[in-house]
């Protein structure tokens, strides 16, 4: 029994040696491959530089604009439905992306909106986008707690 405890600590040992050294022959080769390698100076007349100006793009002057009225941002609610109410560009296409589906209704031509969604039970966020008819879009997250403990 003693020389079959002898013999596996002598393979442990013997394979553990090996490992040992693989890995530090594979450190010490990468640790050489990722020193710098000296480059020699460039010798003559400097490469010509040109400076290139470049001038800022200007925001878009027809931002559409995204104003949710009801309900505010992290209220508590006891009831499982909400309407969410808000305001944007006149005909704006809205899309309302909550936790169970996603809804698109249109405002009305003087911007007005309104949607009812589905709570479910504990935090809910909200997603709201207006789309007007050039392609600019608004975003707004709100988000709800749905709870049915008395508060």
């Amino acid at each position: 029994m003693k020389k079959e405890v002898l013999l596996a600590i002598a393979i442990g040992f013997t394979l553990g040696l090996v490992i040992t050294f693989g890995i530090w022959t594979a450190n010490k080769s990468l640790k050489n491959a990722a020193a710098p390698q000296a480059t020699p100076a460039p010798t003559g007349s400097p490469l010509p530089t040109t400076a290139e100006t470049l001038s800022p793009t200007p925001p878009s002057s027809s931002a559409i604009s995204l104003t949710i009225t009801s309900p505010e941002d992290e209220s508590l609610l006891n009831k499982d439905s909400v309407t969410i109410s808000g305001k944007s560009a006149p005909l704006a296409m809205i899309s309302i992306i909550s936790e169970s589906r996603e809804q698109i209704v249109t405002a009305d031509a003087s911007g007005n909106f309104t949607a009812d969604i589905d709570l479910e039970g504990g935090y809910n966020i909200i997603s709201i986008t207006a789309f007007d008819a050039s392609g600019n879009s608004a975003s707004q997250t709100i988000t709800l707690s749905y709870t049915t403990a008395k508060v």
